[in-house]
């Protein structure tokens, strides 16, 4: 670590960010977790902050920055490994301009030597904290076809479920600590045989602005369908699920509480593919769940399946012989007591994870992955007609090149963002800002795959 502290610091950064037009100084960690984010609040607030982890130096990855404003932003950038190693600088992000950080380019690789004399490579694990000179700036983590967005504070609650710790699946628990004290956190476990809370994953201290990693196949042995809850008993964390299932990562956002109900407006009901709502209860009390599929013209009855007190379990969409095959599925989920949901989609013996989306009234809609959309639509989740507005902001846009376009979007319904646009959406060169009259908007993307719809990823919607 000292030796890279010594490699000078236009250098680190020359490797640490990946694009042209910044200026670097060398900053010490702030603590800047109380500070609100770019969607959520006034384009005009002083100062913002994001909150990144989940990336490692297992596969390129990189966090791609978006500024919404009309005027440039400074975003100091701090990097921790979960070695302990940081790197500190500042990026100018232009007006309607983007800017990538890759964590792993500075980091030389780790090694460990068995006890019978083989070398092998250590993982790094990365979080990062980026305080803004204002509002208006969105952040999401790509690694392959996963992708999350960068929270704007920590929580102190945390859930998720759909976890495979199967043989051929890795899942961990990304935790970065946004704060300058000691954050301190337990795990509860749930499975289909009910609750458990390991010894090890209670009382996990993580330092200040420190970066950990929790295995949870280390407790949790060859075990499909585990959800999991956290809570954060002092302070509070950035938490991603990271998942790899048979090479396939995925990152998983989770939610801050158990819901009621639950939207997914893009699954897939395609051939050979397979699409599962999986679920956790959290509570002492029955969950009886029931799962409203849409699809065209079709008269599905309601899916339904009931969970024990802290069981999980799942409604199966793909295969299912009662939902033919037709494209994409809208689901809603209702529940008689809280629970949480997540979407794994895949095929043969790997899946991917999602978390079901809030709705929200603004989102950003850009090309992160580089590899376009499958499907980009917006759903109105309430019964009442919301007015949509879209700005575009062109490839290499100015002020003056940004439109805004309206269309009002009737209750319980879905539309495209390409009819929105009235553009193609496969490989959109531009990035797109979604608002809502009121905040029960939904924007669902998929990534192109064959079939289609295995890879769900969410759009930044400043949270």
């Amino acid at each position: 670590m000292s030796n890279l502290r010594r490699v000078p610091l236009l250098v680190v950064l020359a490797i640490l960010l990946a694009a042209t037009g910044f200026a670097t100084t060398l900053r010490h960690p702030t603590n800047p977790s109380e500070l609100p984010n770019g969607l959520s609040i006034s384009i005009n607030a002083e100062s913002t902050a994001l909150y990144c982890t989940g990336l490692s130096s297992a596969l390129p990855g990189r966090i791609s920055f978006f500024n919404t404003a009309s005027a440039s932003r400074t975003l100091s950038v701090s990097v921790v490994s979960n070695l302990g190693t940081t790197w500190s600088g500042t990026v100018e992000l232009a007006a309607h301009a983007g800017q990538i950080v890759q964590p792993r380019l500075v980091d030389a690789p780790a090694t460990h030597r068995t006890k019978s004399g083989h070398v092998s490579t250590v993982t790094t694990s990365y979080g990062v904290a980026v305080q803004i000179s204002g509002g208006g700036v969105v952040g999401d983590e790509i690694q392959g076809n996963a992708s999350v967005p960068c929270s704007s504070q920590g929580v102190t609650r945390w859930y998720a479920t759909g976890f495979n710790t199967l043989v051929g699946s890795d899942t961990s628990l990304s935790l970065y600590n946004p704060t300058g004290t000691e954050a301190v956190l337990n795990v509860s476990i749930f499975g289909a045989n009910g609750f458990s809370a390991p010894e090890d994953l209670q009382g996990i201290s993580v330092p200040a602005h420190a970066q950990e990693e929790i295995d949870l196949g280390h407790d949790v042995v060859n075990t499909a369908n585990v959800g999991v809850g956290v809570k954060v008993v002092r302070g509070s964390l950035a938490i991603v699920g990271v998942q790899d299932s048979l090479g396939t990562t995925s990152f998983d956002e989770g939610v801050n509480v158990p819901e009621v109900q639950s939207w997914f407006p893009a699954v897939t009901t395609a051939n050979d593919a397979t699409a599962e709502i999986r679920l956790a209860n959290p509570n002492n009390h029955i969950a009886n769940v029931s799962v409203d599929v849409s699809l065209g013209n079709f008269k599905i009855v309601p899916q339904t399946v009931t969970l024990a007190p802290f069981t999980t379990g799942l409604v199966t969409i793909t295969p299912n012989p009662a939902i033919p095959v037709a494209g994409y599925a809208s689901l809603s989920l209702h529940s008689n007591v809280p629970v949480v949901a997540g979407l794994a989609t895949g095929e043969d013996n790997w899946i991917a994870l999602s978390s079901p989306q809030a709705p929200s009234q603004a989102y950003v809609v850009r090309d992160f992955t580089g590899l376009g959309f499958d499907r980009a639509s917006v759903t109105n989740t309430s019964s009442r007609s919301v007015t949509l507005h879209v700005t575009t902001f062109g490839a290499t846009s100015q002020s003056k090149d940004v439109t805004t376009h309206g269309i009002t979007l009737a209750g319980g319904t879905t539309t495209s963002l390409a009819t929105l646009i009235s553009t193609p959406l496969t490989r959109p060169a531009e990035t797109y800002l979604v608002t809502s009259s009121r905040p029960s908007a939904i924007v669902t993307l998929t990534l192109p795959s064959r079939p289609r719809g295995l890879y769900v990823i969410a759009p930044l919607d400043g949270r």
